[in-house]
């Protein structure tokens, strides 16, 4: 397999989505049924990881401030944020499977 061939397959599998056969079960699970959750946690965790920009009408104040709730309650800063965009931003199923 040549460097061209891992490329070309790379950007296969990221130009079309494939929820029916995922890499991350609980993202194709958001990307099917909530599909403007989706859209919000792609954005928010590219503005975390990858310094993206956000426009005025992609505010994600809301976000932000359910993971300094969570950090509130003793909770770190990653695990808020896996917790919260693995339930759809929902802060009480976010704490509940945080103490399960």
């Amino acid at each position: 397999m040549t460097l061209r061939t891992v490329l070309l397959s790379l950007q296969s599998l990221l130009s079309s989505a494939e929820p029916d056969d995922p890499q991350d079960a609980v993202v194709a699970k958001q990307y099917k049924e909530d599909p403007l959750c989706y859209k919000r946690t792609a954005k928010h965790w590219a503005v975390v990881y990858a310094q993206a920009q956000v426009s005025k009408q992609d505010d994600l104040s809301d976000l932000d401030a359910k993971i300094q709730q969570l950090k509130g309650m003793g909770f770190t800063e990653s695990q808020a944020r896996v917790a919260l965009s693995s339930k759809n931003w929902n802060v009480e199923a976010a704490v509940e499977s945080l103490f399960s």
